[in-house]
């Protein structure tokens, strides 16, 4: 196979953001909790200290999870490469003759707090295999109609040969 990198597509999220701002309210939030329930309080006092430090330890937990799934994301999200002859998505790499089809696919996702036209929709870039494994590419990441259209560029190209 051919490595001659033609495009290469790196994913635009927040995802980094979130990783580096759930750690810090997690160490911060677990300090807090300590510092709640180091001193010893009797009566009133410590029935407050122990609700403070409850809040600041949940709050931690919640920027540990935050942390935890944005790191998750981040390390999922694979750059995409087009090359000459393969298409290379994150680490897996798929010739082009495996490729069965590629197609947009439109996810409305509705809202309980929106009214009923409150609908969000996301336009996946999916890339079929032969054997029937797809991987989709967000629009929140990617910019999948350049991808598109720089694939069918290929192909026409591969198809005039």
């Amino acid at each position: 196979m051919n490595s001659e990198i033609l495009f290469e597509f790196k994913p635009e999220s927040s995802d980094r953001l979130f990783l580096w701002l759930g750690i810090i309210i997690a160490l911060g939030a677990f300090a807090l909790t300590y510092y709640f329930l180091r001193k010893p309080r009797t009566g009133r006092a410590h029935t407050q200290a122990a609700l403070v430090a409850m809040l600041f330890f949940f709050m931690g937990l919640l920027a540990s999870g935050t942390a935890f799934f944005s790191g998750w994301s981040l390390l999922r999200q694979g750059k995409v490469v087009i090359q000459a002859d393969q298409l290379q998505i994150g680490n897996q790499i798929i010739a082009y003759t495996d490729i069965k089809r590629i197609y947009y696919k439109r996810d409305k996702q509705a809202s309980i707090f929106q009214g009923a036209e409150g609908t969000t929709t996301i336009s996946f870039l999916v890339v079929e295999k032969q054997g029937g494994r797809t991987y989709a590419l967000s629009e929140q990441q990617y910019p999948i109609g350049e991808i598109r259209s720089r694939l069918e560029e290929i192909f026409t190209a591969k198809k005039e040969e």
